[in-house]
C-alpha cells in the first residue's frame, strides 16, 4: 500500500510538472463512492490513503480542489462539500504562518472527506458524480492539468443501467451500453480510479469485472479524458508509466 501511495503522488506530481509556469493552476476532483459495496474497512482505508496523497500534492504544487459523493442519485445529494483553493508557501511568506494555514485548510478538508464518506448508499450513480465532475471544471476553463480521481469500484446501479448484472461483454452489447450512456465533456483529464472490481460486494466474475474495465475505459476515453490507471490496488501501476507520463 505504501508503494501504491508513492505511485500516484508520483503520477500527480509528474503531470504537475508537465505545465509551462504560464498556465494557469491545476483543477482536481475526487469522488467517493459511498455505496455498500465499498463499505469495508480495507476500502475505505485505501480511500483515505489516496486522498490523503492527493492533498499532499496540492499543499505542495497548490490548484483547485473539489470533491463530492457517489450515491444512488448524486446529481441530488452531491452540493460540493469540498471546493478548496490551494496556495504553496513561496519564499516571501511566514513559513511558520504559511504551514499552519495550509494545517488548518488540510484538516478542514479532511473532515469534510470523513463527512462524506458518513454517508451510505444502497445505489451507485457513478454518471452522475461524473456529471458533478464536469460541472466543476466547467467553472475553472482556464485551468492548467485537470486531474479526475474516482475512488469506487464503477458498478454503476441506477438510472436504467446495472453494469453488475451484465453478462455478456462481447463488442456488440459494448457498444449498446456505451450509446445509452450519457455524456460528459471531460477533455484534457487524467484519470485514476481507485478501487476498480475487487471492491463489490456481489459476485462478480472475472470476465465482469474485465467487460466493466472495458467499458469505462471507452467510455473515458469517447469524453476526451486519458485513463492514467483502473484498478482496485494501486501497487500494480507500472512506475515506468509514471515516468513516461
Amino acid at each position: 500500500m505504501r508503494r501504491a501511495g508513492v505511485l500516484v503522488l508520483l503520477a500527480l506530481a509528474v503531470a504537475s510538472c508537465t505545465a509551462s509556469a504560464g498556465e494557469s493552476r491545476s483543477a482536481t476532483v475526487v469522488l467517493f463512492d459511498v455505496s455498500n459495496s465499498t463499505r469495508p474497512e480495507s476500502v475505505r482505508a485505501r480511500y483515505d490513503e489516496t486522498f490523503g496523497l492527493v492533498l499532499a500534492h496540492l499543499r505542495e504544487s497548490g490548484g483547485v480542489l473539489g470533491a463530492d459523493i457517489i450515491d444512488a442519485n448524486p446529481m441530488v445529494h452531491g452540493a460540493l462539500p469540498i471546493n478548496e483553493t490551494f496556495e504553496p508557501c513561496t519564499i516571501n511568506d511566514n513559513s511558520l504562518d504559511c504551514r499552519k494555514r495550509l494545517d488548518e485548510q488540510q484538516r478542514a478538508v479532511r473532515d469534510g472527506a470523513s463527512t462524506i464518506l458518513s454517508n451510505s448508499s444502497r445505489g451507485t450513480d457513478v454518471f452522475g458524480a461524473l456529471t458533478l465532475a464536469g460541472q466543476f471544471y466547467e467553472a475553472y476553463p482556464d485551468s492548467g492539468e485537470r486531474t479526475l480521481v474516482v475512488l469506487s469500484d464503477m458498478v454503476q446501479s441506477a438510472n436504467g443501467m446495472h453494469l453488475g448484472a451484465v453478462e455478456d461483454w462481447s463488442e456488440p452489447q459494448l457498444s449498446a451500453l456505451l450509446a445509452q450512456a450519457p455524456s460528459v465533456d471531460l477533455t484534457g483529464v487524467r484519470v485514476y480510479v481507485v478501487g476498480a472490481g475487487a471492491t463489490t460486494l456481489v459476485d462478480t466474475s472475472p470476465m465482469q469485472i474485465e467487460g466493466i474495465e472495458r467499458f469505462w475505459t471507452r467510455w473515458f476515453e469517447e469524453m476526451g479524458a486519458s485513463v492514467e490507471f483502473y484498478g482496485a490496488n494501486l501497487a500494480r501501476f507500472p512506475i515506468t508509466s509514471v515516468a513516461a507520463a
